[in-house]
């Protein structure tokens, strides 16, 4: 009872994977400072399948952490979600409605396959 969402970053990396969730949820999301590292390609776009991004309600954030360094499993603040846009600092500033345009077909409209 105390994960609300997850997904695994396996197909896109993060940016996909938290655009997904924001879609699906119908829930903005605000990324805070530093949630891209160094290196851009990996930190947005590297797909690695053991790396899960969960939400949980804000009161629980602590019991998340106290159960990850137990199970002695790295956790990373990303951000929180809620409102109508989604936002990582420095890279995207979307309202959801154009995210989603976006991510449903977004490719084949700009080849000229879908109208």
């Amino acid at each position: 009872g105390l994960i609300r969402s997850a997904h695994d970053c396996s197909d896109g990396g993060l940016a996909v994977t938290l655009a997904e969730c924001a879609i699906a949820g119908g829930i903005g999301f605000r990324g805070e400072e530093g949630v891209v590292g160094e290196r851009i390609d990996s930190s947005l776009f590297g797909e690695e399948p053991s790396r899960i991004v969960v939400s949980v309600a804000p009161g629980d954030v602590a019991r998340l952490g106290a159960l990850a360094v137990k199970a002695k499993v790295p956790m990373r603040w990303l951000g929180a979600t809620g409102g109508e846009r989604f936002f990582v600092p420095g890279y995207v500033d979307l309202a959801l409605e154009e995210l989603d345009k976006a991510w449903r077909g977004g490719l084949q409209r700009e080849l000229g396959q879908n109208k």
